[in-house]
């Protein structure tokens, strides 16, 4: 290989210093790691200079050097979310809707987040306005928004929508009554900590710049050169305080990007625009200009990925001194790839090759995490509003940090005097890491709480927050010829041979959602950082590394990514269809052989073969854009959210489709095969009784992945209200008759395709009952929605002309009603006419209207118009499946949000 990166950066280095002032000198880098690697590159250039023995520089992060610098004191998170409750809790003290701390907990973490936004992206004397939202009021006339978005937005901007009683206990309400009292709790909770000397991350980097010319910033960066090395995204506060120390002539720059790369041209754009911004010093530094060579492999399966490292580091770690790399995306797969680790033995030496793991093992994935939480939950511990006494404390870490387990835990150290096993070392590591937590919550219990008690139910939330928080490292030698890595350990780092596996949509780019109480649309207003700047810090990741590798390899499993997902990344799309790849593909079989690499799989094909079953949603997305279709449903490719969604529609509706299975099923006995019938007192027996309500949200959250559960916990008031209006409509219903049938009961029927065959059409239908007095039922398939309703809305897109059903992209909700009760009409042999029903849960479902219209005219029974809904469906279904054009939908119809803009070449409308 040729030079890397960075041994072209100490020639440069050495080029404008002298060796005798390096220890006068800061390297500043992305990593801790990549620091390191820089200084074993000037040891080389040393030796082979000759030069005289030398002070080694200094290595920081860019976080390091702030805190090193700031006039403030870091406090621990969880503290700090407490200071920040007390201020809640004054503001609003005698409010009867006042949050208790266990669910103000997400919240606080949110609030701390977005205020060191606010610090990172803007100086003190613009603070007050970016809170009061003068600025963004006005431009509100001049952004592209929606009715409906621009009608929240303003909402948000003046604070003068009146709330409706039924709302008062909605998150939606707690959400806009806390961000009227943002700029509040963010001046009180600065002027204490800053009596402390204290902050937390944002303050203290703004109070770095605004204190700089005080005499201890000063002493301290006295003398020094600052040299930063591989940067790319800057928060302003950070390109703030590189232009202070370039402006006193003690700052060098040296930024890594390829200045015209058209495979994504955002890419690098962030560590061009700062090089513009500051000055380069690193413009002679070369870059590989030949076409890069990538392999693309197609796997089964995740774990299949982990299992062809073996074959893949035998092939290519041939020789020493060959830096090979390989990178995981999903943490969650560092387990099963250390297991399948080979011990290389190069020919002529007696040892296997080191190979150093940089990745961190996350704490929540070990034995002791497990026990934990398994002992806080246990009953014998008491009730969650006890109060936590030190002895609880203690009596968890003996009890649980104590048990004898030969198969899991490691013998004493002092009786092995063998190495012990990463598994053992991993265990100690968790252990000690539990205990730093637990002392963390004696402190607590010590300093109390204010007013608010210190209860079990807290010391669990506590507990499991910052256990999950936790990652513990493995320790090695960060120079060896082998590396594993996750993405962010990469930077800087320059390889021979790459490996890359889970490059999956989803995970490369990680898929978060973008909660803040502050509006993306804000946010991008005043410039501070969103989703979309991190997923371009990904894509900086991903590209650097391959542009500086010699041959790269790249896995994705097309059976499931982290999200339930499937499918190649977007990236590897840019990929193919780039003139700057040389791209192979390949696939790998069952016993991890790669046969032939094969040609590219062109865009527009025949899709009869590689779609066997149609949903709805598959069907309004082939409505509204084919080429999102395709890109969807066909390549796997997986949409996001909208991006300032606070909490996002899918999983709301998920939390209140489980909750209502758990009543019916539980409370009311429904099995699925036979029709219950209920009565009003028992819905409304349920229906006020709290403990009954909270058990259905607790069955809920444990159907939900956990990470779903972490960032949706305080949704409780929510969901709530959408359950107690679908009680009380069903407690309505249940005066004239109503028996729960089916729930969330899966139903499909076949759809004839002439030249074709057939293909599968339907879904997971949320409930069946029979509604009506006896002589009179009706069978009705009811689908809960959690959007919104209105009586405009409603009229536009519950009904359709015929000519409309199957060509208008608003008719989605007509169209999955029509669906759903073909499937039913096909699965079942009851005799009763079938009714369609949509429930938007969100509003009071006694006030709404809930049947579909076809032709103006209300669709009472299904089978008076299935023949000519199953007519045109069929049409519809024959022109997806015999189709080879995937058209993009006119620039005007593309959604706000649409994730595919860079596959299609189009941009989102400028905010």
């Amino acid at each position: 290989m040729k030079d890397s990166f960075l041994a072209q950066t100490a020639r440069s280095i050495i080029a404008t210093i002298d060796w005798k002032q390096l220890n006068r000198t800061t390297l500043v880098l992305p990593s801790h790691r990549a620091g390191l690697v820089l200084k074993d590159e000037l040891l080389r250039l040393q030796q082979e200079q000759h030069a005289q023995a030398i002070w080694a520089p200094q290595v920081q992060t860019l976080t390091q050097l702030q805190d090193s610098l700031s006039p403030l004191y870091a406090e621990d998170e969880l503290f700090t979310i407490v200071r920040l409750y007390r201020h809640y809790r004054r503001i609003n003290e005698g409010d009867p809707d006042l949050m208790p701390l266990d669910m103000f907990y997400g919240w606080g973490r949110q609030m701390l987040a977005d205020f060191t936004n606010v610090d990172a992206s803007m100086s003190a004397t613009e603070v007050p306005n970016f809170f009061e939202n003068t600025i963004a009021a006005h431009e509100l006339e001049e952004w592209k928004l929606d009715e409906e978005t621009e009608e929240r937005l303003r909402s948000l901007v003046n604070g003068e929508r009146p709330m409706a009683s039924a709302d008062r206990d909605s998150v939606r309400h707690q959400y806009e009554h806390l961000w009227r009292q943002l700029y509040d709790l963010y001046v009180d909770l600065r002027a204490e900590m800053w009596a402390e000397q204290k902050g937390y991350a944002g303050m203290r980097q703004r109070a770095l710049i605004e204190h700089w010319d005080d005499e201890d910033i000063q002493s301290k960066i006295a003398g020094r050169t600052y040299v930063f090395v591989g940067f790319n995204y800057l928060l302003p506060v950070e390109r703030e305080l590189m232009t202070l120390l370039r402006d006193a002539n003690q700052a060098m720059f040296f930024w890594d990007y390829v200045p015209n790369f058209q495979t994504n041209e955002k890419a690098f754009s962030f560590a061009k625009l700062n090089a513009g911004i500051l000055g380069n010093n690193g413009e002679r530094i070369a870059q590989n200009d030949e076409r890069k060579r990538v392999t693309v492999v197609e796997c089964v399966s995740r774990e299949a990925q982990a299992q062809y490292l073996h074959r893949w580091l035998q092939e290519n770690y041939t020789v020493k001194g060959q830096k090979v790399g390989i990178v995981i995306c999903d943490e969650t797969m560092l387990e099963p790839v250390i297991y399948t680790l080979p011990a290389l033995m190069l020919p002529g030496e007696n040892e296997a090759a080191p190979i150093n793991i940089t990745k961190g093992f996350p704490l929540r994935n070990t034995v002791i995490y497990s026990r934990v939480l398994a002992w806080l939950n246990d009953k014998a511990r008491g009730k969650a509003e006890d109060l936590v006494s030190p002895d609880l404390i203690e009596q968890l870490l003996t009890e649980v940090l104590n048990v004898s387990d030969d198969s899991e835990s490691p013998s004493p150290i002092t009786s092995n005097p063998s190495p012990l096993s990463w598994q053992e070392l991993l265990i100690l590591e968790s252990e000690y890491q539990v205990r730093k937590i637990a002392n963390q919550m004696r402190l607590l219990l010590a300093n109390g709480l204010g007013d608010v008690p210190f209860t079990l139910k807290l010391l669990r939330l506590f507990m499991r927050r910052m256990m999950e928080s936790v990652t513990m490292p493995f320790h090695g030698e960060p120079i060896t010829d082998i590396q594993v890595m996750g993405v962010l350990e990469t930077r800087l780092l320059d390889f021979d041979k790459l490996l890359i596996i889970n490059v999956e949509e989803g995970v490369l780019p990680q898929r978060q959602p973008d909660i803040s109480f502050i509006p993306f649309y804000l946010r991008k207003v005043y410039h501070m950082q969103t989703s979309d700047e991190r997923a371009t810090v990904y894509a900086y990741n991903f590209f650097r590394l391959l542009n500086r590798a010699g041959h790269s390899t790249l896995l994705y499993a097309t059976a499931e990514t982290a999200d339930g997902g499937k499918g190649m990344s977007r990236f590897i799309m840019q990929i193919l269809y780039s003139p700057e790849f040389d791209v192979a593909r390949a696939t790998l079989q069952e016993k991890n052989t790669i046969p032939e690499v094969r040609n590219l799989k062109p865009l527009k094909q025949n899709i009869a073969t590689l779609l066997t079953s149609l949903s709805p949603s598959a069907l309004n997305t082939y409505i509204t854009c084919p080429r999102s279709f395709y890109l969807h449903y066909i390549e796997g490719l997986q949409p996001t959210e909208e991006e300032d969604a606070l909490f996002t529609p899918n999983t709301l509706g998920s939390f209140v489709h489980h909750a209502m299975e758990f009543i019916y099923t539980h409370f009311l006995h429904c099995d699925n095969t036979h029709p219950v019938r209920v009565t009003p007192d028992e819905i409304d027996a349920i229906r006020t009784d709290e403990s009954k309500i909270q058990a259905a949200l607790d069955a809920a959250y444990e159907k939900m992945e956990k990470y779903v559960l972490e960032q949706h916990h305080t949704e409780n008031f929510v969901i709530k209200k959408y359950i107690n209006n679908i009680l009380e409509r069903d407690k309505e219903d249940a005066k004239i008759g109503l028996q729960i049938y089916q729930l969330e009961q899966s139903c499909y029927f076949p759809v004839s395709v002439e030249g074709v065959g057939e293909i599968r059409v339907g879904g997971k239908i949320d409930r069946l009952d029979i509604y009506g007095p006896e002589g009179q039922e009706k069978l009705r398939v009811v689908d809960y929605k959690s959007g919104s309703y209105n009586d405009t809305t409603h009229a536009k897109k519950m009904s359709s002309s015929w000519e409309e059903l199957m060509e208008n992209d608003d008719k989605g909700y007509v169209r999955q009603s029509l669906i759903y009760s073909h499937a039913v009409m096909t699965n079942t042999d009851r005799k009763l006419p079938i009714e369609p029903h949509l429930y938007f849960c969100r509003h009071k479902l006694t006030d709404t209207i809930s049947t579909i219209d076809l032709e103006n005219e209300t669709v009472n029974d299904y089978r008076e118009v299935q023949k000519s809904f199953y007519k045109a469906l069929q049409n519809k279904a024959a022109e997806m499946l015999t189709t080879t054009e995937f058209p993009q939908c006119e620039p005007d119809k593309c959604p706000s949000f649409c994730p595919f803009f860079a596959l299609c070449g189009r941009k989102p409308n400028e905010y």
